[in-house]
């Protein structure tokens, strides 16, 4: 008796698995491949969004979140929402926008973005009032064929700073400059050149702009250089990857392009870094209105071309 007991047990385990699996099946998608479309479909309708916040050590730094493009307006809207109430996936970053600020309206008039928002703007933090500033004219002019940016308050051009007065000149552009060092000895003959950095946070790379603010010294790609190699912004957390004995033995603009000869101490292993590449580039772009890019050695040519994006 006990051996049929046990056998019948035995059988009724082993239905009740047999049911349970039957019933799991039956509510998972058979159609598997329409299934993945439209996974696909939901993944291809966001992209890239660039914006600017501020990081742990107080740079307006730039930062890829995602976003579900509509249109140019939507993609402002978007960017402005970041910048007022940040994104959960940059949880090292802030937001730069006073929290409860309102945008109430937004036009676009050719390269020109006009923003109008309502009066809680003007309880930014004295301390980032500017970079507040830096971080609307970047963030917006990452957008393709936006070049020029009015803030308004309450239907009002915001005409300076709320706490310093700093006035704001119009139209804002990048020329307004970011995360900004000054070297200079006069009021004279001053330029401003803008330099890419990179810096990590938990595993994640992004990338800082600093305008440095000097007196007209000499062309633009030899600054850019020079503070690439300094070894003053590595106190800051701040790496261009590109060692000190490097030289820009020459540089010229031809066709559009520019051309770039270093000497051999440009390689690491062989080959030019793709950090290196992209932080010349980057900057090189920055303050150029150059398409290409070619990097290049006395003995060694073309050995990379990178193309504006």
């Amino acid at each position: 008796m006990k051996i049929i007991k046990k056998y019948i047990v035995n059988k009724l385990v082993v239905y009740s698995l047999i049911l349970v699996l039957i019933v799991l099946f039956s509510a998972v998608p058979t159609n598997n491949k329409n299934f993945n479309v439209e996974i696909n479909e939901d993944e291809n309708n966001y992209e890239e969004n660039v914006v600017y916040l501020l990081d742990d050590d107080n740079y307006v730094s730039r930062v890829i979140s995602y976003f579900d493009n509509n249109g140019i307006k939507d993609e402002i809207k978007s960017k402005i929402d970041i910048l007022i109430n940040g994104d959960s996936s940059l949880k090292s970053f802030y937001s730069l926008i006073p929290k409860g600020t309102i945008l109430k309206n937004i036009k676009v008039d050719k390269d020109t973005v006009y923003l109008d928002f309502n009066k809680d703007i003007l309880n930014v933090n004295e301390y980032v009032e500017e970079s507040m500033i830096e971080g609307i004219i970047y963030t917006l002019t990452e957008i393709n064929g936006i070049n020029n940016v009015y803030i308004m308050v309450d239907g009002k051009l915001l005409e300076e700073l709320p706490n310093s007065k700093k006035k704001l000149d119009y139209p804002l552009t990048r020329n307004y400059g970011i995360n900004k060092k000054y070297d200079i000895n006069s009021f004279n003959d001053i330029d401003k050149t803008t330099i890419f950095f990179a810096k990590s946070n938990d595993d994640q790379v992004y990338y800082v702009p600093v305008t440095k603010v000097s007196n007209v010294s000499g062309e633009k790609i030899d600054i850019i250089i020079e503070e690439l190699k300094s070894s003053v912004y590595a106190q800051d957390n701040l790496n261009s990857f590109i060692p000190n004995n490097v030289e820009l033995v020459s540089s010229n603009v031809e066709d559009n392009r520019m051309n770039l000869v270093f000497n051999n101490y440009i390689f690491s292993d062989n080959n030019i870094l793709e950090e290196v590449k992209f932080l010349v580039s980057k900057s090189i772009f920055e303050n150029y209105n150059v398409d290409e890019i070619t990097f290049n050695t006395e003995k060694d040519k073309n050995i990379d071309r990178i193309k504006r994006y």
